[in-house]
C-alpha cells in the first residue's frame, strides 16, 4: 500500500465521519470522486500472473587513465499483452561509485517494447556480482503497485594490474625434476655440455664421443649434457592490518598485490611451479601448479585479497601453514615487516627454504604526509633505526632483502637480488 492509497483512504474516512457527525449529505456526496478514483485504480491494477518480462544484463570492463570502470547495460522487454507503467531499480555494488548514468528508470512499456538502463561504475580490485533487478509495475493512476524481482545474473572479477617483467635466469639451490630452463648441475637431456662418462648399454649412439673412444681401445665413452629443470617458487603476501598504510586512495597493500601478481606472471611464464599464500581477512591459498591455469588461480586469490579486520588480528606469522610450500622451495615474502617477525624467517630457514624478502618501505611511503617539525623528524629517525636493525637481523640469516621504495621499479631490484642469492647456503 503506497502513500496515495493511504491519502485517499484517509480522505474518504474523514468525509464519512464528518458526514455522520454533522448529518450533512453534501459531505457524503464529496466522497464519490475519491471512491471513483480508487475504483478505477483497482480495476486497472496490473495482475501479477500476467506480467512477463525478459531481462538481459551485459557488463563490459574498460580502463582509462589508470582507473578501471564497468559499463553496465540492462535491457528489459515487455512480453505482456498490455502496456505497463514500470519503475526499474538496479542494485549498485557497495564498493563501487557511479560515474555516469543512473541505475533507475520510470517508463511506459508497450507490448514487445524494450527499454534499457546504462550506467558506468568506478570500481576497485575485487569480485562483483548481480543476481536480480527489481521491477515495480503500477496502474495508470499510480495507486496499486506490484513488485517483481527478475533474475539478471552477471559477475565480473577485477584483477590486479600486471607489469610484464623479463625472464630472470634463476639459480635456485634445489630444482624440480621437470624439463625447464634452469641448469640442474647433473647429467641428462640438455643442450650444454656437462661431461664424459663410460658408455652404458642403452645410451644413444649419437652421443658417443669418438675422439675419447679412439684414445682408449676396447672402451666406449658417451657425452653428457647438463639437465635443465624448473624451480619451485612460493609467494607470501602480508595483508595484516598492522602493516597497512593508506594515503587517500593510495594503499601500500595494493602496491604489494600488484607486485605479487607481476612476479607470479613472470615465474609462471618461465615454466616454474608456483604457489601463493595471502595473509589477510582470510587465508587465501593457491596450491602449487603450472601454467595459465595456475596464473588464473593466483590472480583470483589476489583479486579477493583484503586487509585483515581488527576482529581477527594476526600479529605474528609463526603459525602460518608454510608446509604447503614444497621443501627446499624459493619463498618470496612481500611484507612491510613489524617488530616480532624475525622468528618467522628463522622458522623458514630452519625448514630448509631459500628465502627472498621484498619489504615495502612504510616510512618512506608515509613520510610525505607528516608535518616537518623536529618531533616528527626524531620519530622518523627512531623508526628508521628500528627498521634497519630488524632488516640486519634478517639479513644475518642469509636472506637477501629488497628495501623497496614504492616509487622505484621493482624488477631490477628482484633481478639483482636473485642473482646475488644463487649461493645462499643451508
Amino acid at each position: 500500500m503506497n502513500s496515495k492509497i493511504r491519502l485517499i483512504g484517509f480522505l474518504i474516512t474523514s468525509l464519512l465521519v464528518a458526514a455522520m457527525i454533522s448529518r450533512d449529505g453534501d459531505l457524503a456526496w464529496m466522497m464519490l470522486p475519491f471512491l471513483a478514483y480508487l475504483l478505477v485504480g483497482v480495476l486497472r491494477s496490473p495482475q501479477s500472473d500476467r506480467l512477463m518480462f525478459t531481462v538481459v544484463r551485459s557488463v563490459e570492463r574498460s580502463r582509462f587513465d589508470g582507473k578501471t570502470s564497468l559499463d553496465v547495460n540492462v535491457s528489459i522487454q515487455n512480453e505482456s499483452m498490455q502496456p505497463v507503467q514500470v519503475r526499474i531499480d538496479d542494485m549498485i555494488p557497495p564498493e563501487s561509485r557511479l560515474l555516469d548514468g543512473k541505475g533507475k528508470r520510470l517508463t511506459l512499456l508497450q507490448p514487445d517494447e524494450t527499454t534499457e538502463i546504462n550506467y558506468t561504475l568506478s570500481i576497485k580490485r575485487g569480485d562483483y556480482s548481480w543476481k536480480s533487478i527489481q521491477v515495480t509495475v503500477c496502474d495508470p493512476l499510480g495507486l496499486i503497485q506490484v513488485e517483481k524481482l527478475l533474475p539478471a545474473p552477471a559477475a565480473v572479477q577485477i584483477r590486479p594490474d600486471i607489469r610484464k617483467y623479463k625472464a630472470i635466469a634463476l639459480r635456485p639451490r634445489s630444482t624440480l625434476h621437470s624439463p625447464g630452463s634452469i641448469p640442474a648441475r647433473m647429467g641428462g637431456s640438455g643442450t650444454d655440455f656437462y661431461g664424459i662418462r663410460e658408455y652404458q648399454p642403452g645410451d644413444p649412439l649419437r652421443s658417443l664421443d669418438w675422439r675419447m673412444t679412439a684414445r682408449h681401445p676396447f672402451k666406449f665413452f658417451t657425452k653428457e649434457f647438463e639437465q635443465e629443470e624448473i624451480a619451485d617458487i612460493g609467494l607470501i603476501l602480508d595483508g595484516r592490518q598492522i602493516c597497512e598504510v593508506r594515503l587517500g586512495d593510495e594503499s601500500l597493500f595494493e602496491h604489494g598485490v600488484n607486485a605479487t601478481a607481476s612476479l607470479a606472471e613472470m615465474f609462471l611464464h618461465q615454466g616454474h611451479r608456483l604457489s601463493l599464500m595471502v595473509i589477510g581477512r582470510r587465508l587465501n591459498i593457491a596450491f602449487p601448479g603450472y601454467g595459465k591455469i595456475q596464473l588464473n588461480r593466483v590472480l583470483g586469490c589476489l583479486a579477493r585479497a583484503r586487509i585483515e579486520t581488527e576482529e581477527r588480528v594476526l600479529t605474528h606469522l609463526d603459525f602460518l601453514p608454510v608446509r604447503i610450500f614444497p621443501s627446499h622451495s624459493l619463498i618470496i615474502v612481500i611484507s612491510p615487516l613489524v617488530p616480532g617477525d624475525l622468528s618467522f624467517y628463522q622458522h623458514l630457514r630452519a625448514n630448509g627454504y631459500q628465502v627472498l624478502l621484498i619489504s615495502p618501505d612504510t616510512i618512506d611511503f608515509a613520510q610525505s604526509i607528516l608535518p616537518a617539525d623536529i618531533n616528527n623528524r626524531l620519530a622518523v629517525r627512531a623508526v628508521q633505526v628500528e627498521r634497519r636493525l630488524l632488516l640486519d637481523s634478517i639479513r644475518q640469516l642469509s636472506i637477501p632483502i629488497i628495501n623497496w621504495k614504492i616509487d622505484q621499479p621493482l624488477f631490477p631490484l628482484v633481478r639483482n637480488a636473485l642473482t646475488r642469492s644463487r649461493g645462499q647456503g643451508e
